[in-house]
């Protein structure tokens, strides 16, 4: 049971119980890019962690033209997902020196960053390989950082924002994404796998092992 004010009205020619996940994480990675950010055409943008959010904010970076879309994760078939449903290019952070791989791919660094994870280490990645006047969205729950203040962020002008929900209305942005989805331009249906309830422990084992992406369980009477 919910307020009138918390109900979205969508389209019933979509399956309901694909669009459950658009009310927390998809919006929060679309709209943190469509709503908040809002990347020129032709611009850089990277996305650290290719979960239900980043994977989102990878194909708000599509619709939005941005010529580098650089994903990263420590999970190969996550980056292999991230490739397919936008991005240009793929770092795995195991083994890859992201920072400097990511200012020689858009030769500088980029000038937008969505950083997922709340790791600590990560959030200063997102920060130190952005250019001058770069700006990181910081949109997972990340514990205390610490920053080189100067460096990091003062001495190249760049700006560090946090953003909840993608800063999204979700009685507008929530019908706006389904309409990308039925052009055929946000295939968040790529993300989901349906687990029958008693299957519960594997969809959770499932989502840790980066198998399944956004496990939704479905629930007979």
């Amino acid at each position: 049971m919910v307020s009138a004010r918390n109900a979205v009205k969508v389209d019933s020619d979509v399956d309901l119980a694909l669009l459950g996940p658009l009310g927390c994480g998809i919006q929060t990675g679309a709209g943190t890019v469509l709503n908040r950010l809002k990347p020129d055409f032709g611009s850089s943008l990277v996305v650290y962690g290719c979960g239900a959010v980043g994977l989102s904010a990878i194909m708000a970076a599509k619709i939005t033209g941005c010529q580098h879309i650089i994903a990263i994760d420590v999970h190969d078939s996550r980056l292999e997902l991230a490739r397919e449903l936008g991005a240009t290019h793929a770092l795995n952070g195991k083994h890859d020196d992201v920072v400097e791989r990511i200012r020689e791919i858009t030769s500088g660094g980029s000038e937008f960053a969505v950083e997922t994870t709340g790791v600590p280490a990560v959030v200063r990645q997102s920060l130190q390989a952005l250019r001058p006047l770069g700006v990181s969205a910081i949109v997972g729950v990340t514990p205390e950082v610490t920053l080189d203040v100067h460096h990091d962020l003062m001495a190249e002008g760049k700006s560090m924002i946090g953003v909840i929900e993608g800063d999204s209305v979700p009685r507008v942005f929530i019908p706006q994404l389904v309409a990308y989805y039925k052009e055929g331009r946000f295939p968040f249906d790529k993300l989901i796998k349906f687990y029958e309830f008693a299957e519960i422990n594997q969809a959770f084992e499932d989502s840790k092992n980066g198998v399944t992406v956004k496990p939704v369980l479905k629930i007979q009477r």
